[in-house]
C-alpha cells in the first residue's frame, strides 16, 4: 500500500503558529496530504522558582497545557483534511521539528513568518531560520497574516541557471502529479536601466521546459516567463501573483547533501514575495 504523504506543522499558540496551520491546510487540499501538528516543548528539567513542584510534575503541567492549546488548534480543521496533534520535547524547536520528519516521514515542514514583518511578507524568524540551514525535507513558509483560499490555482518555480535547478524541477514533477493546477516557470534577472535582457536567461527556460515536460504528469496549464528588474526584489515585484498562489525555489549549491541552504537570491525574493514560499533541498525530489 502506498503511504499517504503527510506535513510537519509547526504549531505555537500564536498568529504565527495560526497561519502555519493556514499553508498546511492549503497543500493539503491540493495534495491530499495529511497534517501532523507538532507543537514542541524545551527539552530541560529546570523548574523556575516560583513553581512549588518537581521537575517531572512541572514537565507535566506545561505538557498539559500545551495539549490544551492543540485539542483548540485541531477545531478549526475542517472535516476534508486529515490530521493528528502532537506534543514534542527537544533541544529546540528546530531540533524537535526535523526529528519529527524522521519519525513521521513527513514530506515537508510548514512555518509561520515572524511577527516583524508587514502583512502578507516575510521576516525570518529564530525557528525558520534554522530549517533554512538544516532541513533535510522542503520547508514551506506562510507570509503574515495568511489565510488558505479554496484551492491553490497556480504554482510558480523560480528556476535559476547553475547547476543544480534540476532537483528542483523533480520537486515540481513530484508535487504537481496528476493535479489540475497552473505551473509557472520564472526566471528573475538582476538589470541595469540601460541593460538589455541578457540572453541566456531567456534561453535557460526552454530547457526547462523540456526537462519538465517529459517527466510531468500534471494537467494544468504550462507557462514560462522572464521577470526583470534593477533587484531581485524589483523583479518579483514585476510579475503578477494570485491569491491562490505558491512559489517553489531551489537550496543554494551551499547547501550540504539532501539538506537546505538558503541562497542569497532567494533570501531577496522574499523581501517582496507575497504568496507562501517552499524551499527545496538541492537532491530532494
Amino acid at each position: 500500500m502506498t503511504r499517504a504523504a503527510n506535513y510537519v506543522v509547526a504549531y505555537e499558540a500564536t498568529e504565527r503558529g495560526r497561519e502555519a496551520i493556514e499553508l498546511g491546510l492549503a497543500l493539503a487540499r491540493l495534495t491530499g496530504a495529511e497534517l501532523r501538528i507538532c507543537l514542541v516543548l524545551p527539552q530541560s528539567t529546570s523548574v523556575p522558582a516560583k513553581v512549588p513542584a518537581s521537575a517531572a510534575d512541572y514537565e507535566g503541567i506545561i505538557a498539559r497545557q500545551a495539549q490544551l492549546w492543540l485539542d483548540e488548534a485541531m477545531k478549526s480543521i475542517p472535516a476534508d483534511v486529515v490530521a493528528t496533534s502532537h506534543v514534542l520535547w527537544a533541544e529546540s524547536t528546530s531540533e524537535g521539528l526535523i526529528e519529527a520528519t524522521t519519525t513521521f516521514g513527513s514530506d515537508r515542514i510548514i512555518v509561520g513568518a515572524s511577527r516583524t514583518g508587514i502583512l502578507k511578507r516575510f521576516t525570518i524568524g529564530s525557528v525558520a531560520n534554522a530549517l533554512l540551514h538544516a532541513s533535510p525535507v522542503p520547508v514551506a513558509l506562510a507570509p503574515r497574516g495568511y489565510r488558505a483560499g479554496e484551492r491553490i490555482s497556480r504554482i510558480t518555480c523560480a528556476i535559476g541557471t547553475r547547476p543544480g535547478w534540476e532537483a528542483l524541477l523533480d520537486s515540481m514533477v513530484a508535487v504537481s502529479e496528476g493535479l489540475e493546477v497552473e505551473l509557472r516557470f520564472v526566471t528573475l534577472v538582476e538589470v541595469d536601466a540601460d541593460a538589455s535582457l541578457p540572453l541566456s536567461s531567456d534561453d535557460h527556460l526552454p530547457t526547462v521546459l523540456q526537462y519538465f515536460t517529459e517527466r510531468q504528469n500534471s494537467e494544468g496549464l504550462v507557462s514560462t516567463e522572464v521577470a526583470a528588474g534593477s533587484t531581485v526584489e524589483a523583479a518579483v515585484e514585476k510579475l503578477d501573483w494570485r491569491d491562490g498562489e505558491i512559489a517553489f525555489v531551489g537550496s543554494s549549491r551551499l547547501a550540504s547533501p539532501s539538506r537546505i541552504f538558503l541562497g542569497t537570491t532567494a533570501h531577496r525574493m522574499l523581501h517582496s514575495l507575497p504568496v507562501p514560499l517552499i524551499v527545496v533541498p538541492n537532491d530532494a525530489a
